[in-house]
């Protein structure tokens, strides 16, 4: 079973989230949204990642799940998301995936974040702010 994890980022935070899925679930492809666009049709499990500003999902990411969603129905899906306020977790995935997206995915959850003028420099820890141990759950969804 083929796994592809694509995402979209301002500040690196999903770039951080993506490859960490990556290390937990051997073989997987990661595709950055900004720069390539995926072939569907070779993988039967998805996650799709995305920072978050002012309560919705990076536009490419939106646009990419409203263009897909009929063939996102068809894989085993997750969503996870970047965002610096947990407590608005629940309203932004009800804000930006669709329904039947949500009723058909097996997790949805966010790993944390940090605010764009708090993103950490080249020399900082690039996982400041993102809860390591939430990605290392939701990759186990996905191993199987």
């Amino acid at each position: 079973m083929a796994l592809l994890v694509l995402y979209a980022t301002k500040t690196g935070a999903a770039t951080q989230c993506a490859n960490k899925l990556a290390e937990a679930v051997p073989s997987c492809t990661v595709i950055n949204l900004e720069t390539e666009k995926p072939d569907l049709a070779s993988f039967d499990r998805i996650i799709v990642g995305a920072g978050v500003r002012d309560g919705k999902i990076y536009k490419l990411t939106r646009d990419f799940i409203k263009k897909n969603q009929a063939e996102l129905l068809n894989k085993k899906m997750g969503y996870f998301i970047c965002n610096e306020k947990p407590k608005e977790t629940q309203e932004i995935f009800e804000r930006n995936i669709p329904d039947a997206l949500k009723a058909a995915a097996v997790c949805m959850e966010s790993f944390g974040g940090y605010k764009a003028y708090k993103a950490p420099s080249k020399d900082e820890d690039q996982l400041k702010g993102i809860f390591v141990d939430r990605i290392a759950e939701f990759a186990d969804k996905f191993k199987s």
